[in-house]
């Protein structure tokens, strides 16, 4: 490389990229898109020669690992663990959607299925230098609730990095035999957890008692060396080098000098970040910007309205005011850092062709220059619509809100035992849910590839036979956390929905078809849904095999229903004979659960509870007090007359049992 050729492109790059900030900081924009424009400008007025593409190349990867490190840096994992459910659960709710949504609509664009989950990946996370540049300057929210964006932005992009681990090696899986791709899978899962688990143990003491026995520089040289190291061993393994370096952030983040070590290298940060931006607007051209220009606006507004939608039920989900949740849906209506990492990513594995890198350069660009007008107007848009909001659609909107409120109040009146499970119970149900969506995308991708390679190893069945095999391990493997989510939707409405329905006193039909589904046989449901998920994605088999694999789900799940009627009857019939009750002690009591009787119809067996003494009061207590102790109530209806007896003490259960008639 030519030191001329090297200090004349630092001298470009660094003037031009200084004299665009400066004209958008006079407009109050953010000097993000000062390095963004400066690139631009840069590529298409001033002909670059193949080593000046060298010093940007070189600097952008620079760059890269410095701004990832940096971020990284700013992820406290122990205030995560503290304050951050809130914003947990909102990101838990609105990334998902966001993806969903972006698949969908690259697909209903004529995408590749890894065009449409790039798409779908850029739009999934806000910037959060323009976020919080946007909420400095309009102030309209609180610092309680600007605290919780901050934390949202922040798992945004602890997010967008996991996700951005695994669009690597789905982008370089396409020219790769599936020797490697299982070699390399294997290699990143082996990364990651050394990463992670022992990298947070053991680095974080070592760079303690260096920075406590040596100078700041030092410190400053030795942690550097380690975020390049770490992003030089994610390259090896096939991720990207952005991966390492912000890995590395997290683990330095957590030591005792981490704010000292990043307001050290701020200055670097600056400078290199800068190059990385030019380097991304450089790819873009003049004239493909303008002949993709409804590409670009379209790509915005599906981002403006897919986030705005999102965060809002993120936040309504998680019990936030309409207001509130509106101005921070607003709020994070722009396309953060990863936009361009992950863009740039998949224009070079060439995913993405240069007219949709454009675009999508091009609508992040549009989103960052419309906050701040977007945001401006956030609260008048809202008072308005609050005040013209007609009658019926509000009380339609009152109900639901309702509905949520009773929700959270049968959880915050539950005890913490109740509470606890709850929370694991919504866990689950979430790795469930991420489990089945990345078994379905594994086999969806590479069914036929494996089918082949299964084929030239073990040729005694063909690779349609290998494919057919494979299908079956799909089904199996689907089952699996498909059974668990419904366990876990079922554990979820005992504890909580179960709850508010009671609380509310609603009986709907709504309702009862939800009740029927819930008590439908679990295993059955999840073999259903299998099969659904199954016959919907689609998949190398034809029409006789699918026939074939559904056939035999249907065989199972017809045995699984008759195991599941033959059981009910033989607790039915039991129950009639008095055998099997089950009984249950806590703190000397015992209650029994009889079968519910059909409306309109008298049963002998109502639930009653049955004060029992414990051994020592047993002998001293006479039988005459404990029989005192129960009341006698006469029940009848047309055709027969029943009496009950039950304990003085207990009159809720009395009401409860003349709800039974």
């Amino acid at each position: 490389m030519d030191e001329q050729m090297l200090v004349l492109s630092l001298a470009a790059f660094t003037l031009v990229a200084g004299l665009c900030s400066v004209l958008f900081n006079k407009l109050k924009l953010p000097p993000l898109i000062g390095y963004l424009i400066a690139g631009i400008v840069l590529a298409n007025l001033w002909n670059i020669s193949e080593e000046g593409e060298q010093v940007i190349s070189v600097l952008s990867d620079m760059g890269l690992v410095l701004l990832m490190f940096c971020i990284g840096l700013e992820i406290n994992l122990r205030r995560l663990k503290k304050q951050g459910m809130f914003a947990l659960m909102v990101c838990m709710v609105q990334m998902p959607i966001i993806l969903i949504g972006g698949f969908v609509a690259g697909e209903l664009m004529g995408m590749t299925l890894v065009q449409s989950l790039v798409l779908g990946a850029i739009m999934s996370g806000s910037s959060t230098a323009v976020v919080l540049a946007v909420l400095k300057a309009q102030n309209f929210l609180d610092k309680e609730h600007t605290e919780s964006i901050i934390l949202v932005l922040i798992i945004e992009d602890i997010g967008q990095v996991i996700l951005l681990s695994m669009l690597g090696p789905m982008m370089n899986g396409t020219s790769m035999s599936p020797d490697s791709m299982l070699i390399m899978i294997l290699s990143i899962i082996i990364f990651m957890a050394l990463a992670i688990f022992i990298g947070l143990r053991l680095l974080p003491p070592f760079i303690n008692w260096i920075s406590d026995n040596v100078s700041k520089e030092v410190t400053i040289i030795l942690v550097l060396g380690l975020a390049f190291a770490m992003a030089y061993l994610s390259m090896l393994v096939g991720l990207s080098l952005a991966i390492g370096a912000f890995l590395m952030g997290m683990i330095v983040a957590s030591t005792r000098k981490s704010k000292d070590i990043h307001h050290a290298i701020e200055p670097m940060e600056n400078l290199f970040m800068a190059m990385f931006f030019i380097s991304v607007g450089m790819e873009v051209s003049l004239g493909s910007f303008v002949d993709n220009i409804l590409l670009t606006i379209g790509i915005y507004l599906l981002f403006l309205f897919l986030k705005i939608g999102a965060v809002y039920f993120g936040y309504f989900t998680a019990n936030e005011k309409g207001r509130i949740c509106w101005l921070s849906a607003v709020s994070l209506t722009v396309m953060g850092e990863f936009a361009f990492i992950i863009a740039k990513e998949a224009l070079g594995y060439s995913v993405i062709d240069q007219s949709l890198y454009t675009s999508i350069v091009g609508a992040a660009l549009i989103s960052m220059i419309a906050l701040p007008v977007i945001a401006k107007f956030a609260e008048k848009t809202w008072d308005t619509a609050d005040a013209k909001c007609p009658q019926g659609i509000r009380k339609h909107l009152d109900k639901v809100v309702a509905r949520r409120d009773s929700v959270y109040d049968s959880f915050t009146s539950a005890s913490t035992r109740s509470r606890n499970a709850l929370r694991r119970s919504m866990a689950y149900a979430y790795v469930n849910i991420l489990l089945i969506v990345i078994i379905q995308t594994i086999f969806f991708l590479f069914t036929a590839t494996i089918g082949d390679w299964l084929n030239s190893k073990i040729s005694a069945l063909s690779a349609h036979e290998w494919c057919m095999v494979l299908m079956v391990a799909n089904f199996l493997l689907l089952f699996i956390p498909t059974h668990q989510l419904v366990s876990n939707v079922k554990a979820l409405d005992g504890l909580v929905v179960k709850g508010s329905r009671y609380m509310t006193k609603s009986s709907n039909v709504a309702h009862k078809s939800y009740q029927s589904l819930l008590e439908f046989n679990s295993i059955l449901l999840a073999f259903f849904i299998v099969t659904l998920i199954i016959a919907i994605i689609p998949n190398p088999l034809g029409n006789y095999e699918h026939f074939i694999l559904f056939g035999l789900a249907a065989a199972a799940m017809l045995f699984v229903w008759g195991l599941s009627i033959l059981k009910k009857r033989t607790e039915r019939k039991n129950a009639e004979l008095g055998f099997g009750v089950e009984e249950e002690e806590e703190e000397g009591e015992a209650v029994r659960e009889p079968r519910q009787p059909a409306r309109g119809s008298i049963s002998r067996s109502v639930p009653v509870r049955v004060e029992q003494p414990r051994e020592e009061e047993r002998r001293e207590q006479p039988m005459v007090q404990r029989e005192g102790s129960f009341e006698k109530h006469t029940l009848s209806d047309d055709d027969e007359e029943i009496e009950i007896f039950i304990h003085s003490n207990e009159p809720k259960l009395r009401a409860r049992a003349s709800n039974y008639f």
